[in-house]
């Protein structure tokens, strides 16, 4: 069976704020999201719908610095667009 084509993966400028103030170091921050996105590019609805009436889904991420993580998102036919990343304190 061929593999599907991956849908593109949209980073939302505050997505990147979020992830920088969460991460600091670039090559790091891309390394904590690289397996979610991934992920999302083949399977979106890995997820929970989050919002309906908004399409927004959230993914649960690694804990940071003992702080609970989701990871915000949309998607369409053809790319994922990653909105926000959120620590939590539990």
């Amino acid at each position: 069976m061929p593999d599907l084509p991956r849908l593109e993966i949209i980073h939302e400028h505050e997505f990147e704020e979020q992830l920088a103030a969460l991460i600091p170091d670039a090559e790091g921050a891309d390394d904590f999201t690289a397996a979610a996105e991934d992920l999302l590019s083949r399977e979106p609805r890995s997820g929970r719908l989050a919002s309906p009436k908004l399409g927004i889904w959230a993914l649960p991420m690694f804990p940071v610095r003992g702080q609970t993580v989701t990871l915000y998102y949309t998607f369409d036919e053809r790319a994922v667009t990653l909105l926000s990343i959120v620590a939590f304190d539990d």
